[in-house]
């Protein structure tokens, strides 16, 4: 019985320190994005004449000088759901790993210049738990640089939670839509629903909020686990709207046109970039499946990693 235990609790620690290394890879690809729409501000300290490199090519080394760039306790808008050293967790170590590419040094992070960067743009996280978790480490990296409270402030819109650096008029929002597309699983807080139906080919209602952001990042793929979704050609209120169960991998294929299409035809590509993060480890607690976890305050909105 000792030895299972142990295996679990190692299963359970590689799940949590793996998906907090995707975390970072996710953060440092999105502040490259940044990097990129700026014009000649700099984003990083001693910028100089860095040769701009492909990030994504690399490996994970560990930091305990200069990580990590925030302490949980010190972020005004640190989420319990994420809190993971509030509520016990005794391994820290995961905020320590850096991401190293392979043929060059990344400078330090500049919060205030990533904030200059961000100067009149908005940054916006779309998607379920995992983009929240993001969106949330990113809002703490940033709004600790600014220590006076009257130029932050967070708002709550529905399904739109913003953060806003009055001074640089820049924004770094996050937008719930589990699935991307029109669902009756939309709610903020009451989500899990066992019958869950999907517009596959309905997005405007979500869209736009974010059509005119700057940096968008995406994700959506754990609400789709299941063998079968029910798809809706109509709409919920109307009684000649057409339901069918298709296989899990079809509907997310028609959910992810629909939602290609959206950025083709109504996006300024010339203004707008994109990122899409698709699978990603889970973050239920241990020994729990999706069915017990919708019996639980936890699971795919429980504690996860951060930047």
């Amino acid at each position: 019985m000792a030895k299972k235990l142990q295996v679990v609790s190692n299963t359970w620690a590689i799940r949590f320190s793996f998906q907090s290394l995707v975390a970072l890879l996710v953060a440092v690809l999105i502040i490259g994005a940044i990097y990129l729409i700026g014009e000649s501000e700099q984003l990083l300290e001693e910028e100089d004449d860095h040769e701009v490199t492909k990030q994504e090519s690399g490996k994970w080394v560990f930091d305990n000088n200069s990580y990590p760039f925030y302490k949980e306790q010190d972020c005004t808008f640190m989420s319990d759901q994420l809190a993971c050293h509030k509520f016990g967790r005794k391994d820290l170590s995961y905020q320590n790993w850096r991401w190293q590419p392979h043929h060059c040094d990344l400078p330090r992070f500049n919060a205030t210049a990533l904030l200059e960067r961000l100067r009149n743009k908005r940054l916006v996280f779309v998607g379920d738990s995992l983009n929240r978790g993001q969106w949330v480490s990113m809002v703490c990296l940033v709004e600790t640089s600014i220590p006076n409270k009257e130029f932050k402030s967070m708002h709550t819109n529905g399904s739109l939670i913003t953060f806003r650096a009055i001074e640089y008029n820049a924004t770094v929002e996050f937008y719930w839509a589990l699935l991307l597309v029109d669902s009756n699983s939309d709610d903020l807080v009451k989500h899990r629903l066992p019958g869950r139906i999907v517009r596959a080919e309905a997005i405007e209602k979500h869209a736009k909020y974010w059509t005119d952001s700057t940096i968008l990042v995406f994700n959506s793929y754990l609400w789709w686990r299941r063998p079968k979704m029910k798809v809706l050609w109509g709409s919920f209120e109307s009684p000649d709207g057409i339901y069918k169960e298709i296989e899990m991998l079809r509907s997310y294929e028609m959910a992810i046109k629909t939602w290609s299409d959206w950025l083709e035809f109504h996006v300024n590509h010339n203004k707008t970039q994109f990122l899409f993060v698709s699978m990603s480890p889970t973050h239920e607690r241990n020994g729990e499946d999706e069915s017990e976890m919708a019996k639980t305050d936890g699971g795919a909105d429980g504690r996860q990693g951060r930047w």
